[in-house]
């Protein structure tokens, strides 16, 4: 099985810290605060203590920083447990974001519909380092279906989950290389296995059109991945239909599921194409 390190526990933060060490342009200080904010990626009330045993900071860099990101809005202070929550200022950076692209309001309802056909949880995501972060998951409506536990904002390895994988062959060559080399470095014992399974993934996709995961992440968990380019905004993201290992024979993902997310991801690109969105002027910004 291979080995993963979470890009947030203290063991990758010390990794990274290393490698980039003698980078001129890396600013270490920043990098120790967005750190401190990528702790609360599952939406938790963290205390101080906690966030030192989260990113390996020694406690008083770590009490600055939370002091820095509550003045500047990033992090809010919890009334009654007087720890720390996500601030509104980046709920809003994101759902600003989200909006703009538009993809979520136009994908959903084709993810519906192939969730309903295929009784599996269908998601898309893009990049996060070396992870594939969620960025909204459907599940089929009977709950007796092939449910897998991921929600939005959940981070998988990129290198071994059908999503990641979908998101790794289609990457722009300057960047697929810089995710190889940084997958070969933090992964040196297991580079072997995890260069094949990116070589057949690569061979998957150029002959299906989609990748394949079987049992992924050590996990009971199989699914198909496909990859969506956005030209109009340069991005790359990637969906996938996923369920429990043991209901999902491989000959159902390959010619069934498989397939009808290959059309369910055209279909996304063929709508992001011609739907019009209005051209709003800006507001004007006010500075809280």
């Amino acid at each position: 099985m291979l080995t993963t390190i979470d890009d947030n526990h203290p063991a990758a933060n010390a990794e990274r810290a290393k490698s980039l060490r003698r980078d001129p342009g890396f600013v270490h200080g920043l990098a120790k605060g967005l750190d401190v904010l990528a702790a609360f990626a599952n939406n938790e009330l963290l205390g101080n203590q906690q966030l030192v045993e989260r990113t390996g900071f020694p406690k008083a860099t770590v009490s600055r920083l939370t002091s820095t990101l509550v003045k500047l809005g990033y992090l809010r202070v919890d009334s009654q447990s007087r720890k720390f929550a996500v601030g509104t200022r980046l709920v809003g950076m994101g759902v600003s974001v989200q909006r703009n692209v538009g993809l979520r309001e136009v994908a959903r309802p084709f993810m519906e519909r192939l969730s309903r056909e295929t009784q599996m949880t269908v998601s898309y995501g893009t990049r996060d380092r070396l992870g594939l972060v969620f960025l909204d998951v459907v599940r089929p409506p009977d709950l007796n279906s092939l449910v897998i536990n991921t929600d939005a904002g959940s981070v998988l390895p990129l290198a071994s989950t059908a999503i990641g994988l979908a998101y790794l062959v289609a990457a722009p060559v300057s960047e697929r290389a810089a995710i190889l080399q940084a997958l070969r470095e933090r992964h040196a014992a297991d580079w072997d296995t995890m260069r094949r399974t990116i070589e057949r993934a690569h061979q998957d996709h150029e002959r299906h059109g989609f990748v394949i995961a079987q049992r992924s992440w050590g996990r009971s968990i199989s699914a198909a991945g496909a990859p969506l380019w956005l030209p109009g905004h340069k991005a790359l993201y990637s969906f996938h239909c996923a369920g429990p290992a043991s209901a999902l024979p491989m000959p159902y993902i390959r010619k069934v599921a498989g397939p009808q997310l290959v059309a369910t991801v055209r279909a996304i690109a063929e709508a992001m194409a011609t739907t019009s969105r209005p051209d709003l002027q800006p507001l004007d910004v006010y500075h809280p």
